[in-house]
């Protein structure tokens, strides 16, 4: 009796795999069990949510036995079939990683019976192909993903420059695996984040823009912003490895590859400042700012820089730039002509709109005044005593750099009491 059975249950077998794809057998000494997945050229992800949910019971049974709350599978039909729904996307497909996060979590509940469960998600691999590694993954297989994994060329530098000035990289969110690369800029820069998505064949379709208000001298202004989000695993991993900071206020070291006590690429390094220069270096100087002194002491020391990290603006007073009370120090370093037009010449794709030379003969101006007028305290007494188009004349020095020694020395000039 027995053998018959045995020899029923070869016959079938061999019918299944002409017929079917996956398929189980269970057998005890009278009873034979067969659990089939018929062949398909399509399994959806409404068609797996339906076979696990006939396996498992309801939706939020089911849903938890995933590793989810009770409302995930429910939540996630409504996505795929109702339209007025936010998120709505009838081509949604879950993630390798979401699959293996099912798959654990049915063996920890489920045991040996687990297997049917197991065989609708392998079905669900081989007919869908190409799916996200994870989920929330934003990009195509164009993207250049490993972008800054090596960062061994001038426009890698630039960006990841750029990056640091005025970028966000988030690994987490909520406690949960999140990411996220960011960028906002003014309105009149958006062909920045434009370059940036051509740099790394990212669609610039993902670029949006928006209002802001903020406080500015006394006044609520409205301003025009461009703004561009993605995810990309491997390259927030690869920025994180760099030595790149989720948070700005806590960005207060250059990137690894950089702070070495070894001999640097002195022009990969330089492109790298240009791109921060970019982001947060005023437009009609050659002054980058930080609120970390730190991370500006850091530069000037890896490039031999005369001039000092002076303090922007202190927590607690009132900005100069806007007029409100600061909520943090910031601070600021000159990088000078002789470096400045050196940066421009090492790497010529930077933003357009900062890029220019400035006055390289000024150079030995600031020196040559220094020794004219002795000391701070002597220069005070002139400056209280006679006009500044006096004492321009006097030196035979430009005012810009009259007042450039003025704001090195902090000395207290008409201008500077006007801030």
């Amino acid at each position: 009796m027995i053998g018959a059975l045995i020899l029923i249950g070869m016959n079938i077998r061999n019918d299944i795999r002409k017929n079917y794809g996956c398929y189980s057998v269970y057998k005890d000494q009278f009873h034979i069990q067969i659990m089939t997945v018929k062949k398909e050229s399509v399994y959806s992800t409404l068609n797996l949510i339906d076979d696990l949910v006939n396996e498992l019971g309801p939706l939020p049974k089911a849903s938890i036995l995933l590793g989810h709350g009770s409302t995930y599978l429910s939540d996630l039909k409504q996505r795929i079939t109702n339209s007025k729904v936010r998120g709505y996307n009838p081509n949604y497909k879950f993630s390798e990683q979401n699959l293996e996060k099912f798959q654990n979590n049915l063996k920890k509940s489920l045991g040996n019976k687990v297997i049917n469960c197991l065989l609708f998600i392998k079905r669900y691999q081989e007919l869908n192909k190409n799916l996200k590694e994870y989920s929330n993954q934003q990009y195509s297989d164009d993207l250049r993903a490993d972008f800054f994994r090596k960062v061994d060329t001038l426009e890698k530098a630039y960006w990841l420059g750029f990056l640091y000035a005025d970028g966000s990289v988030v690994m987490d969110y909520r406690g949960k695996p999140w990411y996220l690369i960011s960028m906002e800029l003014s309105i009149k820069d958006k062909d920045q984040i434009i370059r940036f998505c051509k740099a790394l064949n990212l669609d610039p379709i993902l670029i949006k823009e928006r209002d802001r208000t903020k406080k500015n001298k006394e006044e609520w202004r409205t301003y025009q912003l461009a703004y561009l989000r993605f995810r990309c695993k491997p390259m927030v991993e690869d920025l994180m490895n760099i030595g790149f900071s989720s948070s700005k206020s806590l960005r207060k070291s250059i990137p690894i590859i950089f702070n070495k006590k070894t001999p640097i690429n002195h022009k990969l390094f330089l492109a790298w400042v240009l791109g921060y220069y970019d982001g947060d270096g005023n437009a009609n100087s050659t002054r980058i700012t930080s609120g970390s002194k730190e991370f500006l002491e850091q530069i000037r020391l890896k490039l031999n820089i005369q001039y000092e990290v002076k303090i922007q603006y202190e927590k607690g007073k009132i900005s100069n730039f806007d007029n409100i009370i600061a909520t943090k120090s910031h601070w600021r370093l000159s990088l000078g002509a002789l470096l400045f037009n050196e940066m421009m010449r090492n790497y010529k794709n930077s933003m357009p709109r900062k890029r220019r030379t400035f006055n390289e003969r000024d150079m030995n101006v600031i020196p040559c005044l220094k020794e004219a007028v002795v000391n701070k305290e002597n220069l005070q007494c002139l400056i209280d005593k006679y006009p500044i188009s006096h004492l321009i004349k006097k030196f035979k020095v430009s005012i810009g750099s009259f007042y450039k020694l003025c704001e090195e020395w902090d000395i207290k000039t008409s201008r500077s009491q006007q801030k």
